[in-house]
């Protein structure tokens, strides 16, 4: 099986508890018509007390975005949304139309498991740009944070690596905000995912040291999610309004004992290698199968029990040289870290946590070509012959490796 890197902070405690006012999509709707003609600083103020109750679908978020372009509109639309893209749609969002029988589930089901393994390996060799914006909150005490562990997945397992402990900043707390975003490139590659952080020099702005991070949309998430979750136990959900016709969502649970997904905590340089249980959600094309939507929530077993991680990504077709595929759009990851040495809490109270949010957009799509030159001369002087083949590139990244330990080969 190919092999899948992931890099993802794990999170600590649930999600996050703010004093905001709830509303529903609808409510926001009926908001942001009454704020056209408002400045971008007043349209941000009225949306920054506010709390999504249901999840955004990509069109209406794409909708919101382009009737309010200003960078603190977009910031607090996109909190918003982020946030909420792990709940359920609007009512509106949903078709009535009766769910399919249980014959037609398990086709559906064959048909997204095949897209996995057969049309996902055939996307052409691509580049797109990864945009990433960060948010965090700034807790109100300093104290190194508890060793933040790092995910890593390859194949059905998952690997995680101790982080280093920041301190965290003793000034006065401060809400969920942006803290700066990068753009690299991503290069799709011979079926396989590569990254290169210095393709862009210059690019990045206000990278952080230490930043929650997330690759592998290209299709080894699905690989993965598939393999454990369509031969588990996976439940209809509902019909949601798609682009041209319905889709198909599915909920998915995958037990401790039959987890493949391994994690290694490493909190102060012990190591400890967990499989945990995991859940989510899979939305299908139930015409051809491709996978419009993925989450995935782990459930860690005790004594971790407080810690959760959880990832989104969002697929829709884009058009890469003169034909449509299927490529990721928008991905979300939330986490929150427990604060080492914070008083225990008392009557209910909650742990003190720092939290973070990435959220990330796939765009400018391209095929990925190389360039072949013909040296005629020893002066090095000449020209590509016309027609010639492109040159392969000179290196190419290896895929992850390692190997699942014993009684948990796929």
């Amino acid at each position: 099986m190919r092999k899948w890197v992931v890099l993802l902070l794990l999170v600590g405690s649930a999600w996050p508890a703010m004093a905001a006012k709830s509303v529903t999509v609808g409510q926001l709707d009926q908001l942001l018509d009454s704020l056209r003609g408002k400045s971008d600083g007043k349209v941000a103020q009225e949306l920054s007390d506010l709390e999504l109750t249901e999840r955004v679908s990509l069109a209406r978020l794409a909708h919101w975005e382009t009737e309010f372009p200003g960078s603190k509109s977009h910031e607090a639309l996109t909190k918003l949304a982020d946030l909420a893209a792990f709940l359920n749609p609007p009512a509106g969002d949903v078709d009535p139309i009766p769910g399919p029988d249980s014959a037609t589930q398990e086709r559906m089901q064959e048909l997204a498991a095949d897209y996995v393994k057969n049309t996902i390996t055939r996307l052409p060799n691509l580049i797109a740009t990864r945009e990433t914006t960060r948010f965090e909150d700034t807790p109100s005490v300093q104290m190194p944070i508890a060793s933040a562990p790092m995910m890593v997945g390859g194949g059905r397992m998952a690997r995680a690596m101790s982080a280093p402990e920041p301190l965290v900043s003793s000034t006065e707390y401060k809400s969920l905000h942006s803290i700066g975003s990068s753009s690299i490139t991503v290069t799709y590659r011979d079926g396989r995912e590569v990254q290169d952080e210095d393709a862009q020099p210059g690019k990045n702005q206000n990278k952080p040291t230490k930043a929650l991070t997330t690759v592998g949309e290209f299709g080894p998430i699905l690989e993965v999610v598939t393999g454990d979750a369509l031969h588990g136990e996976v439940t209809w959900q509902r019909w949601e309004q798609g682009t041209s016709e319905p889709v198909a969502v599915f909920r998915y649970a995958v037990p401790e004992e039959q987890s493949n997904y391994l994690v290694e905590l490493s909190p102060e340089g012990k190591s400890n290698e967990v499989y945990p249980g995991y859940h989510g959600e899979i939305a299908i094309d139930p015409s051809t199968g491709a996978i419009l939507r993925i989450s995935l929530m782990a459930e860690l077993p005790p004594p971790h029990q407080a810690m959760q991680t959880a990832i989104l990504v969002e697929y829709a077709p884009v058009m890469i040289g003169e034909q449509s595929y299927i490529c990721p759009v928008r991905s979300v990851a939330f986490l929150k870290i427990p604060l080492a040495n914070a008083p225990a809490a008392q009557d209910g109270a909650a742990v003190k946590v720092e939290t973070q949010l990435n959220d990330v957009a796939f765009t400018h799509y391209h095929l990925f070509r190389s360039k072949a030159r013909i040296v005629t001369d020893a002066s090095g002087k000449g020209d590509a012959t016309p027609g010639a083949p492109p040159a392969a590139p000179s290196t190419a990244a290896a895929p992850a490796t390692g190997a699942p330990p014993p009684g948990r080969q796929p």
